[in-house]
């Protein structure tokens, strides 16, 4: 990096001029660009951060369009729906919250989120529509500020790795804003963003110094074995020793400036407690959502009660021409002190109780019994092996879909980045001789995203989001090299070659990728399932309305049916279709609860049995469909059949004789809306010929899908075409 050169006659022709006399080089123009880079940076501070983060949270949440996971409606709004507005209000309860597997502490913030919506949408008396709207949008944007705080953190975490106003802590905010996966996923109601979230908040507070030696501040004496062993002072953290009372007793005779850093002591200790205190917390909630979560925390447990030794040497092997490096990590029993891991421990253990009974409270609330629901999780998807029930998945999963889902273009960077903090300080690159603290973190952080994944990996069914949490610390281990091979391109302070231009342009591109699997994953694969909710909407509000519901949610006189003909969990619910009076079913697939192995060996859901057979299963279990009732004419012979009249559509009691709605196990009966994909299309046609349904509305899905029976567009039949609807209005 060159200081600024002196204008030469050559020089001049290409400087830009600034007022009468005065001219500026291109070398005096990088240097002012680099003062005003850095000028916005210090004045941009961390409260504008966040509310630029909110608002691009927001826009994102309300601009997604796209169905994901069932989880993201059936695990959090649907327990949200019923919380808020009673058993009565057609919310669908999965049979988890049946057997107790979830906290209902994550449902009940949203329920909260649903209430105060609908007390604004009564005081100013929305119409139902703008109600409907109002309801759906709430939760999205409760969402959308706890994935804010997920990003803000990320990058106050990264400047505690990197140091404040580094570029790579300006790195991770770009990283994790820019992220195709956060923008896909971090707005969803999924309790593993809020995990996420939890998780990388809580690791700003976590006590990072304990794993790092450290040299004492001066003034202070150096705490050896014997003092620690005489309880003279000891150490909470590097560098903040807790200071003994007898100790402080013993030296009232030092001088005010030795009384000074004494208590300077004691507010860095108690400091570190509040910290630690907020850090167990928050990951003790992550552990009651989820929890798998724990194992995070253990791995980061270890690091801070154990110091990682790593050393090796080169090897000569004889079928290889080169040394080979070998390196081992040992652990050792110190840097951490017996008073922090006392403290480590005593904080655990309240901050561990507090929250869980905390939970217990909502719990009881929600059960109407004690229950603990992380036991129970455990036990039914591990002990009885449920969640295999719903796919099985190959053993390098993680490694080859999980990981690059997350870090999409990033993963390269992601290699590179896992690679060097793995590596002994000796074999690090220019570009990651960090300081001891930040190389002892960024080992701690590939140390976990390895961790994780393989102990999950054990578990047979498996999904991107589990491994969610750990994508704010892949994130940070992305910034060092990320920075390293872009920063140069785009700084003013380095001179512009043909090498920065190509990387420029690599950036760019990098971006526009980005924002292109962005755009596609919210606003294009998989659209239909939000958008036939929306149409079935429009039609109640249109056609069964006579009088807008009230706010409690009390049923409209008019009843509209509809049936879902698909695999089970396909559309969101209550959470979309919003009002009581739209009664509706669809397949389920309940697991085979409390079986033996060879009855859960032979057990076939709903779904699967509709599509082993689909006219056996429509004959068994929804009779004959509806045909159009000839209209009756007068003759000399009696009661002739003439021109065909369709039966009265909407509203009509006979349509209403199942109880099956909203999940519920009983009798089905055809409704006067039918809801399938495309791939039954033609089977439905040949089985319902002559019946009055008729195509009313197709919506576009997506382009493919890894499941068959999911293909195609998504098609609504109703009992009257849209001619003779308008007609009827």
């Amino acid at each position: 990096m060159t200081g600024p050169a002196t204008a030469s006659p050559a020089m001049s022709q290409d400087s830009t001029v600034f007022g009468i006399d005065s001219t500026l080089t291109l070398d005096d123009a990088k240097a002012l660009q680099r003062r005003a880079i850095h000028r916005v940076k210090a004045a941009t501070t961390a409260q504008d951060i966040l509310i630029f983060l909110v608002a691009f949270r927001i826009l994102n949440a309300l601009s997604i369009k796209t169905f994901f996971q069932p989880d993201e409606y059936f695990q959090s709004l649907e327990p949200a729906w019923e919380l808020a507005f009673g058993a009565n209000s057609g919310a669908w309860v999965t049979w988890e919250w049946k057997h107790q597997l979830r906290s209902a502490i994550h449902p009940a913030l949203f329920a909260a989120v649903y209430r105060v919506a609908a007390a604004v949408a009564w005081a100013l008396h929305l119409s139902p529509d703008l109600r409907a709207n109002l309801l759906i949008s709430a939760p999205k944007v409760a969402q959308a500020v706890c994935a804010a705080l997920g990003d803000y953190y990320t990058w106050k975490l990264g400047e505690r790795v990197f140091g404040k106003g580094s570029n790579e802590a300006w790195a991770s905010l770009a990283l994790t804003v820019c992220s195709p996966w956060q923008w896909f996923c971090s707005t969803r109601t999924l309790s593993n963003c809020l995990e996420m979230t939890l998780t990388v908040a809580a690791l700003n507070w976590w006590p990072w110094d304990w794993c790092v030696e450290q040299p004492q501040e001066i003034g202070w004496k150096e705490a050896t074995q014997e003092e620690e062993s005489d309880n003279d002072y000891v150490h909470v953290g590097e560098g903040s020793p807790q200071i003994n009372n007898s100790w402080i007793a013993d030296q009232a005779d030092e001088t005010p400036k030795e009384r000074t850093l004494i208590t300077s002591q004691i507010l860095q200790s108690l400091t570190l407690d509040n910290s630690l205190r907020r850090c167990l917390l928050l990951a003790a909630l992550a552990g009651i959502l989820r929890p798998t979560n724990v194992m995070i925390w253990i791995c980061f447990a270890c690091f801070a009660l154990f110091r990682t030794k790593v050393s090796g040497k080169f090897m000569e092997v004889r079928w290889v021409k080169s040394p080979i490096w070998v390196h081992v990590t040992s652990l050792e029993l110190f840097p951490a002190t017996k008073e922090q891991r006392r403290i480590l421990f005593r904080e655990g253990a309240i901050c561990g109780l507090a929250i869980l009974a905390i939970s217990m409270g909502f719990d009881l609330l929600y059960y109407r019994k004690l229950t603990l629901p992380p036991l129970r999780f455990l036990y039914f998807n591990i002990a009885q092996s449920l969640a295999v029930f719903y796919g099985r998945n190959r053993w390098d999963y993680y490694l080859t879909e999980g990981l690059p889902l997350l870090l999409t273009t990033y993963l390269p960077f992601g290699a590179i980045g896992i690679h060097h903090a793995l590596s002994p300080p000796q074999n690090h690159p220019t570009f990651t001789n960090s300081s001891v603290f930040t190389r002892s973190i960024k080992y701690q952080f590939a140390t976990t995203c390895i961790i994780v994944p393989l102990v999950l990996s054990l578990i047979a069914h498996k999904e991107v989001r589990f491994i969610y949490p750990l994508l704010p610390l892949l994130h940070l281990l992305v910034a060092s090299p990320f920075t390293t091979f872009f920063l140069p391109a785009v700084s003013p302070a380095v001179t512009s070659s043909s090498m920065s231009a190509l990387k420029r342009l690599l950036l760019g591109l990098t971006l526009c990728l980005n924002i292109g699997i962005g755009l596609f994953a919210t606003s294009s694969h998989q659209t239909a399932p939000i958008s036939v909710m929306s149409y079935l909407r429009q039609q109640h509000t249109a056609h069964y309305l006579s009088q807008p519901p009230i706010h409690t949610l009390a049923p409209a006189p008019s009843t509209m049916t509809v049936g879902f003909l698909m695999p089970c969990h396909s559309t969101p619910w209550r959470s979309h279709l919003v009002f009581p009076s739209i009664k509706a079913w669809a397949l389920g697939c309940e697991p085979p609860v409390n079986l033996n192995v060879s009855e859960r060996d032979t057990y076939v859901d709903e779904a699967d049995l509709f599509y082993a057979n689909p006219r056996h299963y429509l004959v068994q279990n929804l009779g004959k469909p509806p045909f159009p009732r000839p209209k009756p004419t007068w003759s000399l012979f009696g009661w002739l059949g003439g021109t065909r009249k369709l039966r009265k559509g909407f509203g009509r009691e006979e349509l209403i004789e199942a109880d099956a709605w909203d999940g519920k196990p009983g009798k089905k009966s055809w409704p006067e809306y039918l809801v399938f994909f495309e791939e039954k299309e033609v089977l439905l046609r040949g089985l319902l010929k002559g019946s009055a349904y008729r195509e009313c509305w197709r919506g576009w899905n997506s382009y493919g899908h890894d499941d068959w029976r999911r293909r195609g567009d998504i098609i609504a039949w109703c009992l009257r075409s849209q001619r003779e609807r308008r007609k009827s209005d």
